[in-house]
């Protein structure tokens, strides 16, 4: 090979790199990390973004602890419409279609999202306002668990076509005697969708919670 052949080659190794770096660098620009309370304009900001994934991920300080991930479609009100508007381990799909729950993960821990969950914008039901992504510890109050065992939580939405990462939300506070988190919500403005770090700990479990949103059993 030429000398001027492999002087050209490099070149155009050096200019590939630079373009994938402006890339990744383009893509870490766009990615946020919220704090507590902060949102962002979810479909606005990523106007391309239809089909999301929210992944819940923690790790295990200790014993072993079953958190389990909700997702409450609420009406203007705050209300939930029926018991099908609750999405969890037991009923895994909203009746739109719009809201899949991926299944329980009972351990925790690892390199991925520990729980998750899928959403079609688009598809959601005109009557749904408000979408609250929740985290309970199973059996909490009998076992005597609290999220104050848990570490390294966070909550992730993701572009679920492209695979980026839209922001995350670092579950950092003292959560100690904690059973249950807000962790995250979503509201609608018309056609706009608005994203919050809600990251509000409370002492309730999932009866409690479905009763404040409307749903006695």
């Amino acid at each position: 090979m030429s000398t001027t052949n492999r002087s050209k080659q490099e070149k155009n190794k050096t200019r590939s790199l630079s373009q994938k770096e402006k890339e990744n660098a383009s893509h870490e620009a766009a990615k946020k990390s919220l704090t507590k309370g902060q949102n962002i304009d979810l479909t606005k900001d990523n106007p391309n973004a239809d089909q999301i994934q929210i992944g819940l991920g923690w790790d295990l300080s200790g014993q072993p602890i079953d958190l389990d991930t909700q997702v409450f479609l609420l009406n203007e009100e705050d209300k939930l419409l029926s018991p099908n508007h609750l999405i969890y381990y037991h009923q895994q799909q909203s009746l739109d279609g719009a809201v899949r729950h991926l299944g329980d993960h009972q351990f925790g821990g690892g390199y991925r999202d520990n729980e998750m969950i899928i959403m079609q914008l688009s598809r959601v039901s005109p009557d749904i306002h408000k979408i609250v992504v929740t985290a309970t510890i199973h059996d909490a109050h009998e076992r005597q668990h609290h999220f104050g065992q848990v570490t390294n939580a966070y909550v992730r939405l993701t572009d679920q076509i492209s695979q980026q990462e839209i922001c995350t939300f670092q579950l950092t506070e003292d959560y100690s005697f904690c059973t249950s988190i807000l962790c995250a919500e979503l509201t609608r403005d018309e056609d706009e969708w608005k994203i919050t770090a809600t990251g509000q700990g409370t002492t309730l479990d999932l009866n409690d919670l479905c009763h404040i949103y409307g749903f006695t059993s």
